[in-house]
């Protein structure tokens, strides 16, 4: 079944191959592509007896865009997906697959399978990233789902809008039910920017019965920023979640704040700090460990640029530091309800530990 899904994804995006071989001027199509492989050292998690070198992958992707006239689309896999037959209702291997119209920068709408607008750092590529994993606040976000989304830019100069209904999100880290068709999702993020150098957004979203059957609503918001000037880059964002998974009452936020100094062209200091903080016992609980906790990651390191783009050869080096609950941070979300497990919700590093990856993209 997984050869048979990874051969229909190869295929479909072998597909857009013969229309830039038409060299139609009404039709463009580009292509994209990354690897990324990775290394670490050091425990990581507590209690992880393996404190050596482990080598592994976090993307490997290809794709493509494509536009005829007013009309675009695109089509995105991912090779290192695990649980590729999970249909919801598409295969994981499928990362995005969209089609849509655009009437002007301030009207554009897009239906298909797609990233939602929750999340500042969620809604950065993966090829872009100023750290080499997605950090803590990854677990509270609306992950991708089927839908259909309204989006406008450059209106009076630099608001901007994004407002969408889906699917339940089920991908997504804290929502692992709702029924298509009875229960849907909804997100909406508005926006200001001034060019390159300043953005600034809020956005909220909601996933009904979360936990499946007639569990509760998990709801989402957040707000955040980000600031560039000549060789500093500056970020800041705040997300919090409630009645994760459908428990209501289980409530979690994260917060971090980035800074970034370029060196030179091939150069550039990197420090960010996460603050995680959860609460709530929901109801048929057996707590395991404390009722809270709080977390603690800040990654030092450095970015490497090794190509013509900053994407196109990277090497990005991380220390990660470890300071709060690290014990209970995750044995304190044990339970014997139907949500078992980690709450849904609970993510980060609870040892130190040492990272890197390579990547190269076109």
């Amino acid at each position: 079944m997984n050869k048979k899904l990874i051969a229909i994804a190869i295929g479909a995006a072998l597909g857009a191959g013969p229309l830039t071989a038409q060299a139609r001027s009404d039709i463009k199509v580009s292509w994209f592509g990354f690897t990324q492989i990775t290394a670490s050292y050091g425990e990581l998690d507590f209690g992880n007896s393996n404190d050596g070198l482990r080598f592994g992958a976090d993307r490997i992707r290809i794709g493509y865009k494509m536009k005829v006239g007013n009309a675009f689309g695109k089509l995105q896999v991912d090779f290192n997906r695990s649980n590729i037959a999970n249909t919801t209702p598409l295969p994981e291997i499928i990362k995005d697959a969209e089609v849509g119209y655009k009437w002007s920068s301030a009207a554009r709408v897009k239906a298909g399978i797609f990233k939602t607008p929750v999340g500042m750092d969620f809604n950065t590529s993966g090829k872009k990233l100023d750290i080499t994993k997605r950090g803590m606040e990854k677990a509270l976000v609306l992950e991708r789902a089927v839908g259909v989304m309204l989006s406008g830019r450059k209106i009076g100069g630099g608001f901007g809008y994004d407002i969408g209904v889906f699917n339940p999100t089920v991908r997504s880290t804290v929502v692992s039910g709702g029924t298509t068709g009875t229960d849907s999702a909804w997100a909406a993020r508005f926006m200001y920017d001034m060019g390159k150098m300043f953005h600034a957004e809020v956005y909220y979203g909601q996933s009904e019965s979360a936990g499946g059957g007639t569990t509760a609503d998990y709801e989402v918001w957040g707000l955040a920023a980000k600031w560039r000037s000549g060789p500093l880059t500056a970020k800041f964002e705040y997300i919090s979640g409630s009645d994760l998974m459908g428990n209501a009452g289980l409530d979690q936020t994260v917060w971090y704040v980035h800074g970034g100094w370029r060196l030179n062209r091939q150069t550039e200091l990197v420090i960010r700090h996460y603050q995680g903080e959860r609460d709530g016992i929901p109801s048929g609980w057996t707590v395991s460990g404390a009722s809270s906790a709080d977390l603690r990651n800040t990654y030092v390191g450095v970015n490497f640029f090794l190509g013509p783009k900053d994407h196109n050869a990277r090497i990005q080096l991380n220390y990660v530091f470890v300071g709060g609950d690290e014990a209970t941070w995750y044995q304190s979300w044990n339970s014997s309800s139907t949500t078992a497990g980690r709450g849904g919700s609970a993510r980060g590093y609870t040892e130190d530990g040492f990272l890197v990856q390579f990547q190269t993209s076109f």
